[in-house]
């Protein structure tokens, strides 16, 4: 059997789109390296996607979320009438 890499990220810092591939670039916080410094995102990881192996993604993402606000993980917000799930 393989060995699998897991790899984390606090978030999506950029999204391109080049013919058939989508480049999804993560980011990790940089700690502040003096007192009073904020906190920087720094991207770490780039990972590329066929197009139709996105969709699946997302819909598969969906799903997820959907099940969190369903256990009450995720509440539903609204803002300018667009709904957007948000931590409790």
């Amino acid at each position: 059997m393989s060995e699998t890499t897991v790899l984390f990220a606090d978030r999506l810092l950029n999204v391109a789109v080049t013919g058939p591939l989508v480049r999804l670039q993560w980011g990790v916080m940089k700690p502040p390296q003096a007192e009073g410094e904020q906190p920087v995102l720094q991207p770490s990881h780039t990972l590329v996607l066929p197009l139709d192996g996105l969709l699946a993604s997302m819909g598969m993402m969906e799903g997820l979320v959907k099940q969190l606000v369903k256990q009450g993980v995720l509440k539903q917000q609204t803002t300018s009438g667009t709904p957007a799930p948000s931590l409790q």
